[in-house]
């Protein structure tokens, strides 16, 4: 019987101290909002963001050295290394934290896609490559240079 009466006596307790628990959990959130967000969460997941962002340009920058030699040695088409070229510059640019930086970037990639152009116009013009291959060649440096406007501009790159 004194059981009993243990029982139903922490009932009551343990809703009380619930009670108290809750209450402050709900003071320390609004003490929270209140003094504005909390940095512990959102630099842990901005800091996972950086480190993937990091890493996705660091593999492209291998890929990009290695699709090079290969090219040279005629082992890699042009669209494969316009195609690598674009995101290798787009991952740097995704790292970058102003604009003024990011258009840097768009600067480099704009005159890599040029230098590019330029082989493909010499490899057309010697028949190693098929005309169209020099207009996408011309068509992604347009796009570059079009991204590379919108950010001195102000606005966010029109290419995906």
């Amino acid at each position: 019987m004194v059981l009993y009466r243990t029982r139903t006596h922490l009932l009551p307790c343990s809703l009380i101290l619930s009670g108290v628990l809750a209450l402050a959990m709900a003071f320390a959130a609004g003490f929270a909002s209140a003094a504005g967000p909390t940095t512990s969460k959102a630099s842990g997941s901005n800091e996972r963001l950086r480190q993937l962002m990091t890493q996705r340009y660091e593999i492209l920058q291998r890929a990009m050295k290695n699709s090079q030699l290969m090219q040279e040695r005629g082992l890699l088409d042009f669209p494969t290394l316009r195609n690598l070229t674009f995101a290798r510059y787009r991952a740097q640019a995704d790292l970058c934290t102003t604009d003024a930086e990011r258009a840097a970037v768009y600067e480099k990639l704009v005159d890599a896609l040029t230098a590019q152009e330029k082989l493909l116009e010499r490899q057309a013009a010697s028949g190693r490559v098929p005309e169209v291959q020099v207009d996408e060649g011309r068509v992604a440096t347009l796009n570059a240079r079009i991204d590379l406007e919108c950010l001195r501009l102000g606005q966010a790159p029109a290419q995906p």
